[in-house]
């Protein structure tokens, strides 16, 4: 796993051994969908969601986004973030251009619509735990929450990255898809916040 581009490109990022639910966002799936991004991430500010390594947020920052979020709850996966944005040489770097937020993602989701923070682009990355029904928790739990609040600005993208089996709708309120990218067995759901 690297920095695709950007002022780290190339650099190497860590992620935690044993940990059955990090699964972190393959190299391939990354450069396509910060090409789709592309001009787009440039002084954006930019929302991880179950950061787990970091790798996206990191590529998000080293690509010129004015400034990223973490939200991650394992403090293993916080400490790893820690450790990529050194090899990055982002932890040297004011604290002003990116937040580690350790909290579940529903409180997380909440605790920032709270505080009014507005993002340009948001990537959603859960661990992918489909149930029977081909969906999971998480996405039938969150996507509402981000549709209903005021986390995403209008015209602001939602990225959903989840397994092809699980089903995620078209529409969630003020939220519709825009397109979907396949990758093998993961889909990236791109959806944009309307009035």
């Amino acid at each position: 796993m690297r920095v695709i581009a950007g002022t780290s490109r190339g650099r190497r990022l860590a992620a935690p051994k044993g940990n059955r639910f990090v699964r972190p966002t393959a190299d391939r799936v990354k450069e396509s969908v910060f090409s789709i991004l592309q001009e787009r991430i440039v002084d954006a500010n930019f929302l991880d969601l179950c950061a787990g390594t970091g790798s996206v947020g990191i590529e998000a920052l080293s690509r010129g986004a004015k400034h990223v979020t973490f939200l991650e709850r394992d403090p293993r996966c916080i400490k790893i973030i820690e450790r990529n944005l050194c090899t990055c040489d982002l932890l040297t770097e004011s604290h002003a251009r990116y937040h580690l937020l350790r909290r579940d993602v529903v409180k997380g989701i909440t605790y920032l619509c709270k505080r009014s923070v507005i993002f340009e682009i948001i990537y959603f990355d859960p661990p992918y735990r489909v149930d029977l029904a081909g969906g999971s928790q998480l996405y039938t739990t969150c996507l509402p929450l981000l549709a209903k609040g005021s986390l995403l600005c209008i015209g602001g993208i939602l990225l959903v990255e989840h397994a092809k089996q699980c089903v995620v709708p078209d529409e969630v309120g003020s939220l519709r898809r825009s397109r979907q990218a396949r990758y093998g067995e993961t889909v990236v759901s791109f959806y944009e916040k309307k009035l």
